[in-house]
């Protein structure tokens, strides 16, 4: 059990990394924008008409797919029980 959460939690990891790779920035829709979140204000910056836009940094889909390979290895060497 422990080690399926564990592996596909660094797939999630894996594949957002790999998707972040592919796009410079992410527009939220408006119905996210209208809710007041931290968790968004905090990560997000607003365009000129209002809607949250996400721009990673460089180093971040790499480091989400590290994160996750690191992760779904870990699962692998489990002891199985």
């Amino acid at each position: 059990m422990v080690r399926s959460a564990f592996f596909s939690a660094g797939l999630v990891f894996v594949l957002n990394g790999c998707g972040l790779l592919f796009v410079d920035e992410v527009t939220l829709t408006e119905r996210v924008g209208r809710q007041k979140s931290a968790v968004i204000a905090w990560v997000t910056d607003s365009d000129d008409q209002g809607r949250p836009v996400l721009d990673p940094p460089d180093w971040m889909p790499l480091t989400l797919i590290g994160v996750g390979g690191v992760t779904m290895l870990y699962a692998v060497a489990l002891p199985k029980s």
